[in-house]
């Protein structure tokens, strides 16, 4: 039975703050900071358990930054499992055999679970894009969803969830928007991911702020915009 396929509404950013990990702890509340300023309460935040596999960026339930996090009350989702793989590349998870996915989400799974006192909602890899074996395998270790480029695959019904573009900051180079700027003047449903240094330029959150001023996009995480859809 093919799977049921819905677009996310028009005029909507599933918005999300990547590599949430204790090396960007002062850029991450500098930046959570002028999210709260834009008046954005809604907002996934995707924590790397094991940034580039250094113990210091580990994510812990002693230490403050986390302590932190759990004190914004937020939903937390999981970025990667080190968000790079040992050669250095985004793509974590290439060349891994399903079993040893798996394997390394579930690790994943219980740092972030031991941590945080709750399981992740679910999975944005980096580079928003991953093979399909990952797909299946965040669903094999119980998370509710798993975003790949435009879609949102979630488990409890099988749904695809689509959504018209994604803009991913990268921090302090330029911003481009050109290829996306026809689908925002639409109003086309978006994903966007802001990252820790983007307070050192204004351009993302020039972005933000234009789409909620003068054309009144909303602003949800992934788990808040996916249980009001049936």
């Amino acid at each position: 039975m093919p799977k049921r396929v819905e677009a996310v509404e028009d005029t909507t950013v599933l918005l999300s703050v990547h590599d949430v990990s204790p090396i960007y702890e002062d850029d991450f509340v500098r930046t959570y900071d002028l999210l709260s300023d834009f008046g954005i309460s809604s907002v996934t935040l995707l924590v790397t358990p094991f940034y580039g596999l250094r113990k210091v960026n580990k994510i812990s339930d002693a230490d403050i930054f986390t302590k932190f996090l759990k004190s914004l009350d937020l939903e937390i989702a999981m970025h990667g499992y080190s968000h790079f793989s040992k050669s250095g590349s985004l793509n974590e998870f290439n060349g891994m055999i399903q079993k040893k996915v798996e394997s390394r989400l579930k690790d994943g799974v219980s740092i972030l679970t031991k941590a945080f006192g709750a399981k992740p909602s679910g999975f944005v890899p980096p580079l928003w894009e991953s093979p399909l074996k990952v797909v299946r395998a965040v669903k094999n270790v119980g998370l509710g969803f798993c975003v790949n480029g435009n879609r949102i695959h979630r488990y409890s019904d099988d749904a695809i969830i689509s959504t018209s573009e994604r803009i991913v900051s990268e921090g302090q180079r330029a911003l481009n928007v050109e290829d996306s700027m026809i689908e925002i003047e639409l109003g086309g449903s978006l994903q966007i991911g802001v990252h820790p240094l983007d307070h050192r330029t204004n351009k993302l959150f020039e972005l933000l702020e234009d789409l909620k001023d003068r054309l009144e996009y909303k602003f949800m995480g992934y788990n808040d915009y996916l249980t009001t859809i049936s």
